[in-house]
């Protein structure tokens, strides 16, 4: 019997997480073989951007004599790591209908469905990370728990920094993104634990994704893209600023470079898959983030995550 037949039979959606986990914790969930396929990318992203990405993660937490820091050794570590996850759940027989990609996450799906090599999604994250150095503007991000879209938008115009600060993301009705000036940021951020939020805290990242902010200098970025090789998807992509179907070579490059400097609804996303019928979700990750900020969107959605899909796996071997 198949894995697939111990989970509910049902068209699923792979979620696809961005960045802003530290996976260095969670190798342990890997077995032998994946651990073998992780050393041969690992090769692979030193060939292609120049980074120990082997060493970072299993003999040393000090980066010594490189120009790149640990957030972006640590957006390498995701993208590597989701793309073996991805293979080990089609390998197993759990393949999606339809994938969704949180911000950076895009890049992940559109290389696990073939949009893309895994070469070229190394090669835009490492773009992207030095794009934005050019700008001058102290940049940040940060999320808000426990207050609607409304409440937030009306704690920046309270701040008055409608030109400093954008909603990037609402996760769920009641989890927010925000993204901009990194001084008035925090302002607002100060302003939703003054107000009850449970919680309001910075996320660390120099950059102001899925605000204006980040359409400063993108044009290394879109340069990039335009001379990259992009095919048709495999599988579809749903986006998460339009909830549209997307697959096609020329849609998927516009996404690509929507994905900067556009504000996301993942909350929509979400339930319009439900709408389509697809609400059983598969997230390719090796934490949970994701099912964490999109189970509460819809009680009744069904959530695998890898823990879960190990546990499974598991008990189909003492069978």
């Amino acid at each position: 019997m198949r894995l697939v037949n111990m989970l509910s039979n049902k068209k699923r959606a792979f979620l696809f997480q961005g960045v802003g986990a530290d996976y260095r914790n969670f190798l342990d969930k890997f077995d032998d073989d994946q651990l073998h396929t992780l050393e041969q990318y690992c090769s692979t992203v030193n060939e292609q951007i120049g980074i120990d990405l082997h060493g970072y993660l299993f003999t040393s937490h000090e980066l010594k004599h490189t120009e790149y820091d640990q957030m972006f050794y640590d957006w390498i570590a995701i993208y590597t790591c989701d793309y073996i996850v991805y293979q080990q759940y089609v390998n197993s027989g759990i393949k999606p209908a339809m994938m969704v990609g949180y911000s950076m996450g895009l890049i992940t799906a559109m290389a696990c469905g073939k949009s893309i090599s895994f070469a070229a999604g190394l090669q835009m994250l490492q773009i992207i990370y030095e794009y934005p150095k050019s700008s001058a503007d102290s940049c940040g991000m940060g999320v808000i728990v426990g207050k609607t879209y409304s409440e937030v938008y009306d704690m920046i115009a309270n701040c008055k920094a409608e030109n400093d600060v954008f909603i990037a993301s609402e996760n769920n009705e009641t989890c927010l993104v925000i993204s901009g000036i990194k001084d008035s940021v925090i302002q607002v951020l100060n302003t939703a634990e003054l107000q009850g939020a449970i919680k309001a805290s910075t996320i660390h990242t120099p950059y102001a994704f899925h605000s204006p902010y980040a359409a400063k200098g993108i044009e290394m970025f879109v340069n990039l893209v335009e001379d990259t090789p992009i095919y048709d998807g495999e599988v579809p992509i749903i986006s998460v600023f339009t909830q549209t179907i997307i697959q096609s070579a020329s849609d998927l490059k516009n996404e690509l470079i929507k994905n900067m400097a556009s504000p996301m609804n993942w909350n929509a996303s979400i339930l319009k898959l439900g709408e389509w019928g697809i609400d059983s979700f598969v997230e390719v990750s090796l934490d949970d983030s994701l099912t964490k900020i999109s189970r509460i969107i819809n009680l009744d959605y069904e959530f695998v995550t890898y823990k879960k899909f190990i546990r499974l796996k598991s008990a189909m071997s003492a069978l």
